[in-house]
């Protein structure tokens, strides 16, 4: 029997329709497997919330480069908890992305409950543990130090530290030893305790979770026998002399002076008028007098010039970051230096910088460069030291470089100014990882903020002003004349 052409014609466009449907779902098959194996994220978060930071893509990089295989193992929260769920989901984004963006890390998120063997095998007894191993090293990580609340009741804030304690957990493992920095005391520097506004304490937690330890030195107090003549402690990575406000004692210059000839790192903080110690007096470095002022500061402290960043691998990475220096002190190296001695510019002023010599002229509170008083920039308070050994160089013949770095300024570590922004942090860390011969490591530390200050000069902001006060009137008379021109043409 003949098929009718209307039986034709349905069946033909049942069979396209279920031929296309085949393909199409053949076809997202394919797509499926191809971005399954090649994952693209696109974080659209004002601040990138949704990212790995860039300190730990560094790290991932290394460990990757190593080639030694990493298991990441999460357990979960206790079901039914209070914010079980959200501490759960927080953890798997973590261990997703970690999966995603290196090669050499292996996650696994395991049910505590469920898969108690797992648990016993790895002597987890808790929930909410997250075990990071690499060949025989092991780093554990309690469920306290991937949370941290706030506030109470409807203010409550739950927040997640858990890619701080990744981070933490690797710069362990990268590291073969827990590198010692010492800061010297006892001539009234800063205090490594203070957990106030001007302390320290914030910075030797900072250097923690990079694995430094950074601890005080006080050859008056640490000395055994206190005839002594007080030598750096021999397990020293670097030294940090954080603005003292007495002369040091000599001997404590002098132990100072022949660690650096050994070869050894020196972060040497200083403020205007402050006592310079005898290693920059060795090494002809000068602190003029007065400070560092700029047309351009980050408003509305008149005392902090915009920075300019030198080319240096300390700050290669902090070019879209700000960095707070108040009332800085500027510094000057040697004009026709030794070839042993090489010095990097790290921190300066625009060009229209110039060293504030407190003369009274100033404008709402903001200094005016004087001709008369004033030193014309740019100016610099961030040197790079890098001194060669030799037989005609400050550093012992056959000892490693010399590293020195000299800051203008000793509140950009206090405990107010890490917390401003990511700026002041990756600074003072990168600083250290320089020092210590850690360069592989220097990256951004945090994320940097969505927020972009506007930095104005005083003329800029009275061209504003007049603009605004000419533009004004201008425009409320073109629209009167438009207004009286239209119903002139009625």
């Amino acid at each position: 029997m003949a098929m009718s052409r209307s039986f034709r014609r349905m069946l033909a466009h049942g069979g396209n329709a279920t031929l296309v449907t085949v393909l199409v779902v053949v076809l997202v098959g394919v797509l499926y497997g191809i971005v399954e194996r090649n994952r693209v994220r696109k974080d659209i978060s004002a601040e990138g919330a949704n990212t790995l930071q860039a300190d730990t893509l560094k790290k991932l990089s290394l460990l990757d480069e190593d080639g030694v295989q990493v298991q990441v193992t999460g357990f979960t929260f206790q079901s039914g908890k209070e914010d079980s769920y959200f501490k759960n989901r927080a953890m798997q984004d973590l261990l997703t992305e970690l999966d995603g963006y290196s090669a050499s890390v292996d996650t696994h998120w395991v049910d505590f409950d469920r898969e108690r063997l797992t648990a016993e095998n790895l002597s987890v007894r808790e929930y909410g543990h997250l075990v990071v191993q690499r060949g025989d090293e092991r780093v554990d990580i309690k469920a306290r130090e991937l949370f941290r609340s706030s506030g109470k009741g409807d203010d409550k804030r739950l927040e997640f530290l858990g890619e701080a304690a990744f981070n933490r957990s690797v710069s362990q493992l990268l590291s073969d030893r827990r590198r010692t920095i010492y800061s010297v005391e006892g001539s009234g520097e800063r205090d490594l305790r203070e957990q106030g506004p001007e302390g320290y304490s914030d910075l030797v937690a900072l250097l923690d979770n990079e694995n430094y330890a950074l601890e005080s030195w006080n050859p008056r107090r640490d000395r055994d026998d206190p005839g002594a003549i007080p030598v750096v402690p021999a397990d020293a990575s670097a030294l940090l002399v954080a603005a003292p406000e007495h002369p040091l004692d000599p001997a404590i210059d002098d132990a100072i002076v022949a660690y650096a000839a050994n070869g050894g790192s020196v972060l040497i903080l200083v403020e205007p008028g402050s006592t310079v110690p005898l290693l920059l007096e060795r090494l002809q470095v000068v602190v003029p007098e007065g400070s560092v002022a700029d047309k351009a500061y980050y408003a509305p402290f008149p005392d902090r010039p915009v920075v300019n960043y030198g080319r240096h691998s300390i700050t290669s990475e902090m070019n879209e970051l700000e960095t707070h220096f108040p009332f800085a002190a500027p510094l000057r190296v040697p004009q026709d230096p030794p070839q042993w001695f090489q010095a990097s510019e790290v921190l300066r002023t625009s060009r229209d910088g110039w060293i504030e010599r407190g003369g009274p002229a100033a404008v709402g509170g903001v200094p005016i460069y004087q001709e008369a008083v004033d030193a014309s920039g740019p100016v610099t308070w961030g040197y790079a030291l890098s001194l060669q050994p030799g037989a005609d160089s400050f550093v012992n013949e056959g000892k490693r470089v010399s590293r020195i770095l000299v800051v203008g300024d000793a509140d950009f570590t206090s405990n107010e100014l890490l917390a401003s922004g990511p700026g002041n942090a990756t600074f003072a860390v990168n600083s250290f990882r320089w020092l210590v011969w850690d360069d592989a490591r220097i990256s951004l530390i945090g994320s940097p903020t969505a927020v972009r200050r506007l930095s104005l000069t005083t003329e800029d902001q009275d061209r504003i002003l007049w603009m605004v006060l000419g533009m004004g009137p201008i425009l409320v008379f073109l629209l009167g004349a438009g207004v009286w021109a239209s119903r002139r043409g009625r």
